[in-house]
């Protein structure tokens, strides 16, 4: 319409009223201003018509349109594993050089995708200069169609818009043709450029297939599948993993020579278990030299099998050798024991002890494992989530014993362990025993991603404490201030832990405000039992003054010192922290490992949980309530006690108390808790296992007898029945198979199957299994694409009472990103088809190298092609149009209410026009005198309107009769008046000079009517 520029209406329908209104309005106006004379009253038309115009047009919602030529293009780089190495360097040197093709106003950007896209470089009026990927991915997928969708949700809306795909069109996550579609819908092509390989002479282990349960002594087969795609030769070894310990296994100490067909090849090797345990066998292929195998990390793969024996335990304990007698009676009652030693937590994370489970499969040997008075920070946080999800998902069992760096004096509140314990680390009674209040005092760390550790400190040290304790936080802003003042963490946790995420401490320059702040809100808390202030620092503020640490230690004040070493081995911040700590009886660490903080705080939020311990020196029998499955058959005659950590009970109807403590006295104090978490068992011991508490414990006669019962009954259950449990991945998916039979080995059908499969990152799945044949039952997981060990744990039961567990598993040696052998060119062709984009083909050099410029010069990726859909933006008019028809309004008014002089006017133009011209102008005629002359004339007529109506008396025939009043209903009175003054009348006043005045109609009218009533007064007198 106007180039660029057109005009639409969103609802035309309302346009009818204008044929509907407007003509009527024109004829009642002419009608209505005919006074106006003809010219005012057509102005006067025309503006009401525009208003009523103008109305209507914004009801219309009349849109300005504004089409646009600009252009933005976004490049998408595939950054997963199946992308040759060689393939991604000239795949960023083509963004770059495509990107110089761009006009002025065009805009460019840069997605680069793997499991998820991440945006490298948003779209910008630049040219794009990769020097690498700085994103961080996940390379082990592909997933195509979220770079895509990623991609239409970046593009601004002002701009035309096209995709660049740099891939090898290999995707096993998503749907890109479905994305591809949605980009046809909204106008967007879509260009490609397959970055093509094809492995021809690769090779492949597939996998290591093993029997999942198997028998001390027996000799297993072990399955190698490999998958060549030529006939090659190289050597296959299979090693052997148990009790974290990697090494040949026993018989295939050398690598064996093998051929290889094209095609799949099975290799059957011998084994045989020689004591019970858990172990994981790993296939290793090693091509000889020359045969053309390109990537190595497809060449192993691993299985595991569990070989059960008698029952196992493994036992954690905090310190050496503090459970000799418990580790003694259980192997009596032969229950075989690992005992392992925590580490204990300084500056530079966990010291000491023995190496810890990591994984599933470290404790998949124990069929139960016993936490005996260690703390909370002697394990990383995934280690707690492996302790909970061993029970939950494997059917074991987990025992915790108490002590004085157990339960919630442990800090093991708000943790998965926590969530997997028949009782709760907070202290739900009104009678609590003690309450702690700490201070964090967040100082500017010059760590690695120093604010980032901050908030995962204080996170970790919020959720130590209990809701009765007292937690404040200070940092620098500027200035000393609170993120959130010292209070009862009660239900405020969360919006304490939202504040944290939103904190940025600056750099303190000065120790002392600090503390004196924190000082002062400590001490306004009047029922804590301990204070106590945690600070970490580099140590570069002004040292505390020693006027502060005397008030801090004479207040019983304890201050934690963190020293995070960012400038270099300072001695000097090492002596003020170290002496901040030492003075108030606090403690000091010297931070070498950032990842040792979170463990370090919760180590000292431990110290303001002492309360939760309750002890004294006469000791005190605990109360038997009834004997449950753990303890039946024992006596009831249960040695006393003198001290237990304060838990409470969680409200679960499966939550069993045999055994409580009647001492505090006014609560419910758990000493033996136990219930069933999932497919495994828990159990709490409140007291200790003999050391410190339960001193006369190891002399009773049922000591030996207590401990192994409640250790059994935690024990992951027996299998029963004949069930063959399979499990194989198959598309990304995990497929569970369960053939059931019974001891006659008739089937067995009408089983409930249920359970979890567990990821490798420790992600839990449900299961439940649907019988699809006699005794088959199948069930199936969605998403198992990750690589590592998937376990599988179900439990079975039957109408006629038979139950259980079985339990089983598969291993992905690695990603599908390696099973790749070839690009698929054929996938991306479709979606520049769909989308009416280009194919670009590489160019390259007689000796192989890519022609990096012949292949930028064959397309252009800022092209205006017929199919490109140039994008419109709408602007709203009806706000300007509904001003404008005000201001059309106004003049509607004040063409009718203003008649402008025209004479007045013209004689001003002509005048303006002589002196253009040069000639002279006839002077003014003053104003004021014209309106003075003006002013005369007015008097003039005034003075005669005022004689003409001058009143003269009527004649007296004329007058009323005596007696009769002037104003009379039912009797018309006429009063009539002179045409014309006599002048010879004489004046109703007394003075003449007066009669000669004018008189208003109103006076007079007053004077004739005071005349009647003075006459017929004088009528009444007379006799």
């Amino acid at each position: 319409m106007f180039g660029k520029l057109s005009v639409t209406v969103g609802h035309p329908w309302w346009l009818i009223l204008l044929p509907i209104l407007i003509p009527p309005l024109i004829l009642l106006s002419f009608r209505s201003l005919s006074g106006l004379g003809s010219a005012r009253r057509i102005v006067a038309i025309l503006f009401r018509s525009a208003v009523v115009t103008l109305i209507v047009l914004a009801l219309a919602e009349l849109q300005m349109v504004r089409r646009s030529d600009r252009l933005t293009t976004m490049f998408l780089i595939d950054g997963s594993q199946s992308v040759p190495r060689e393939l991604q360097g000239p795949a960023q040197d083509y963004v770059t050089a495509a990107s110089r093709k761009r006009r002025t106003d065009d805009l460019t950007g840069v997605i680069v995708f793997g499991k998820e896209p991440s945006v490298e470089s948003p779209p910008a009026p630049t040219e794009i200069n990769l020097l690498g990927i700085e994103s961080t991915i996940d390379s082990e997928y592909t997933d195509l169609a979220s770079a895509i969708k990623l991609a239409l949700a970046t593009f601004p809306e002002d701009t035309a818009r096209r995709i660049v795909i740099l891939s090898d069109g290999n995707e096993n996550r998503g749907n890109a043709i479905e994305q591809a579609l949605a980009a046809k819908k909204l106008g967007v092509q879509v260009d490609t450029v397959p970055l093509e390989y094809h492995y021809d002479r690769e090779v492949l282990v597939e996998k290591v297939s093993i029997p999942p349960d198997v028998k001390k002594g027996e000799t297993i087969n072990i399955n190698v599948v490999i998958r060549a795609s030529e006939p090659t030769r190289g050597t296959l070894q299979v090693f052997q993993k148990a009790d974290n310990y990697r090494a040949p296994a026993p018989g295939n100490e050398t690598p064996q020579p093998i051929e290889l067909q094209r095609g799949i090849n099975v290799f059957n090797l011998k084994q045989q278990i020689t004591e019970p345990n858990f172990y994981t066998f790993s296939a290793e292929f090693v091509p000889e030299k020359g045969s053309g195998d390109r990537r190595s990390i497809n060449n192993v793969a691993e299985g595991f099998t569990h070989a059960r024996g008698k029952a196992q335990v493994l036992l954690i304990e905090g310190t050496a050798g503090e459970h000799v007698e418990l580790i003694r009676a259980l192997r009596e009652k032969e229950i075989a024991v690992t005992p392992l030693v925590a580490p204990r937590v300084d500056g530079s994370g966990g010291v000491g002890g023995d190496p810890l489970p990591t994984d599933l499969a470290q404790l998949q040997p124990y069929d139960s494992v016993i936490l005996a008075n260690v703390p909370k920070d002697s394990f990383t946080e995934s280690q707690h989530q492996i302790l909970e999800s061993n029970v939950h998902d494997m059917g074991a069992g987990l025992v915790m014993l108490g002590g004085r760096e157990s339960f919630g004096a442990g800090g093991w509140m708000n943790t998965p362990v926590e969530k997997a314990l028949p009782v709760d680390m907070q202290i739900k009674a009104l009678k609590v025993q003690g309450i702690g209040a700490m201070v964090m005092i967040m100082h500017a760390s010059e760590i690695p991603e120093g604010n980032y550790w901050q908030k995962v400190v204080a996170k970790a040290a919020m959720n130590a404490l209990s809701t009765y304790d007292y937690a404040g936080m200070l940092h620098w802003e500027g200035q000393e201030a609170w993120l959130f003042t010292l209070r009862t963490i009660g239900g405020g946790r969360p919006t304490m832990l939202r504040a944290i995420d939103r904190m940025t401490p600056g750099d303190m320059p000065d120790f002392d405000p600090s503390l004196q702040m924190a000082m002062k809100g400590l001490m306004q808390v009047k029922d804590a039992m301990t204070r106590h202030i945690v600070i970490i620092s580099d140590g570069d503020p002004t040292p505390p003054t020693a006027a502060v640490i005397r008030q801090l230690a004479a207040n019983k004040i304890t201050v934690t010192a963190v020293l995070t070493a960012a400038h270099g081995n300072d001695f000097g911040a090492q002596t003020t922290m170290r002496n901040l700590a030492t003075r108030t009886k606090g403690r000091f660490y010297n931070v070498t490992n950032p990842k040792a903080l979170p463990r370090i705080y919760q180590k000292e939020a431990r110290t303001i949980s002492r309360p939760l311990i309750f002890e004294q020196a006469t000791p005190w029998a605990p109360k038997v309530n009834y004997l449950s499955e753990p303890v039946i058959g024992l006596p009831t005659d249960i040695p006393p006690i003198n001290g237990l950590v304060l838990t409470s009970l969680k409200e679960n109807e499966l939550v069993e108390v045999p055994l409580t403590s009647p001492l505090p006295a006014g609560q419910v104090n758990p000493l033996l808790a136990h219930w069933t978490y999932g497919l495994g068992r828990s159990v709490a011991f409140t007291s200790d296992a003999g050391r410190r508490w339960a001193k006369t414990w190891p002399d009773w006669q049922s000591y030996a007898a207590f401990w192994s019962q409640v250790i059994r009954w935690s024990m992951r259950p027996v299998d029963r029945g004949n069930l063959t449990l399979t499990v194989r991945r198959e598309e990304g998916r995990i497929k569970v198979v369960v053939d059931a039979l019974d001891k006659e080995n008739q089937f067995l059908n009408f089983l409930q199957i249920q359970g979890n499969v567990v990821s490798p990152d420790l992600k839990r799945s449900s299961v439940e299994l649907v019988q699809v044949a006699p005794g088959k039952y199948e069930g199936t997981v969605e998403d198992a694409e990750a690589s590592g060990n998937y376990f599988v744990n179900l439990g079975y039961r039957g109408s006629d009472g038979i139950q259980g567990v079985i339990s089983s598993g598969v291993s992905v040696p690695y990603s599908d990103e390696y099973r790749e052998l070839r690009s698929n060119p054929a996938t991306l062709e479709n979606i520049s088809s769909l989308t009416n984009g280009q194919v670009s083909t590489w160019k390259y050099f007689p000796d192989g190298r890519v022609d990096l410029q012949r292949t930028i010069d064959s397309i252009d990726h800022f092209r205006r092609d017929a199919t490109l859909v140039n994008p419109r933006s709408f602007s709203d008019l009806w706000p300007t149009l509904l001003w404008l028809a005000v201001v059309l309004f106004l003049g509607d008014v004040a063409v009718r209410r203003v008649a402008p002089d025209i004479a007045r006017i013209r004689k001003s133009i002509a005048d303006q026009w002589k002196k253009l011209r040069g000639q002279e102008v006839a002077p003014p005629v003053d104003y004021m005198e014209k309106l003075k002359s003006r002013k005369a004339e007015v008097g003039e007529q005034l003075d005669r309107s005022r004689a003409a109506t001058r009143f003269e008396a009527p004649p007296p025939s004329e007058m009323l009769p005596a007696g009769e009043p002037l104003l009379q209903e039912d009797r018309p009175t006429d009063v009539r008046r002179p045409s014309k003054p006599t002048p010879d009348a004489p004046g109703l006043g007394p003075d003449a000079s007066k009669a000669a005045e004018p008189e208003s109609y109103t006076n007079r009218l007053l004077r004739a009517k005071q005349k009647v009533w003075e006459e017929r007064d004088k009528n009444q007198d007379k006799p």
